[in-house]
């Protein structure tokens, strides 16, 4: 191989002071490149300048609510303010560690499943350039953490943790706007299961529904939950709903 770059994310610091963080998905992203220039390869490493990795390097304590992590309130009136910072989503993590994105205008951005969490990067340098805005209206505080990413299209799903359901997205290369392709409405379970990965074939989107579901009570407690933020439901069965790109109609 005689020229190309390989990009990849994933958690690299483990650690602020003496804590050690308990979750692999907690540890603060670090973009590693490996680049390939005259048959010689060239290799280097940087964290990722997330505001949760920033905060917690200037506090020297966790500030933000990662996978498994959630801050220690200094009293009952600050656990109260950042209980309302997680519905807006304030309180979330953007610690982009779970994946790295080449868009069809060249752009090249680190995610995680938290949509704060989308962060532009610049594929030389390693440099964090700044957070990837959405500029719809969709909402939403969580995304699939892997979409699906070609020369012409950025498809992704969005969980209704309201009304049990997923949002299929498409944003196309050169925007920041995702659009709706459709929608899928949860067959089982309290809540939307949780979804990673998805697959796509040239005409239709496969929304897996599992019963490994998103858990409010969970999301809520200031403590690890044996299930993190989910809840097992076998009871509710898993589903897969093909849903057709063009119409958005579910077709199976």
């Amino acid at each position: 191989m005689q020229k190309g770059t390989y990009l990849r994310n994933g958690p690299g610091m483990w650690h602020i002071e003496d804590y050690n963080f308990r979750h692999l998905f907690d540890g603060y992203a670090t973009l590693v490149r490996l680049g390939f220039q005259n048959g010689r390869l060239v290799a280097g490493h940087r964290q990722i300048e997330s505001e949760a990795y920033r905060a917690a390097k200037k506090n020297k304590k966790i500030c933000y609510r990662e996978f498994s992590e959630v801050p220690k309130a200094a009293n009952f009136l600050a656990y109260v303010g950042e209980l309302a910072s997680l519905f807006s989503g304030a309180s979330l993590t953007d610690n982009a560690n779970t994946g790295v994105v080449k868009l069809g205008d060249g752009r090249v951005v680190c995610l995680t499943e938290t949509q704060k969490g989308s962060i532009v990067i610049d594929p030389e340098t390693l440099e964090t350039v700044g957070k990837f805005e959405y500029s719809d209206s969709l909402g939403g505080l969580i995304h699939s953490a892997h979409p699906i990413v070609t020369d012409n299209e950025f498809l992704t799903l969005l969980p209704d943790l309201v009304r049990a359901g997923y949002l299929v997205v498409r944003m196309e290369p050169g925007t920041n706007e995702r659009r709706v392709i459709g929608r899928v409405n949860c067959r089982g379970g309290p809540a939307p299961g949780w979804v990673h990965s998805f697959p796509v074939t040239e005409h239709y989107v496969i929304v897996p529904e599992m019963p490994l579901r998103y858990c409010a009570q969970n999301l809520l407690k200031a403590e690890p939950t044996p299930l993190y933020k989910f809840e097992w439901h076998p009871e509710s069965k898993a589903f897969m709903h093909a849903m057709c790109k063009t119409s958005g109609k579910i077709v199976s």
